[in-house]
């Protein structure tokens, strides 16, 4: 997806960095593009086709790996995340 390298942070080798720093908007499409349940693998799978920075990929694979039945999950899974 065009604009997601430029909207979000990349390069960070911090956790806090990115999670704080990425544009919700940049979620919000990855997540409007996913085909729900979905999982893990496939929102990792999505943002890597949509050409997500570093720090969104990154931030991705600190999800739980199961099955995400639809963006409140991924909210959720984002604040618990952003939690730690």
């Amino acid at each position: 997806m065009k604009g997601i390298k430029e909207s979000a942070t990349s390069g960070m080798s911090k956790v806090a960095g990115p999670l704080q720093e990425i544009d919700p908007r940049v979620i919000e499409m990855i997540m409007s593009r996913v085909n729900f349940p979905a999982s893990k693998s496939d929102l990792i799978t999505r943002a890597q086709d949509s050409g997500a920075s570093h720090g969104i990929l990154e931030m991705l694979n600190m999800f739980e790996d199961r099955q995400y039945n639809g963006p409140d999950e991924i909210r959720s899974e984002l604040n618990r995340i952003r939690q730690k």
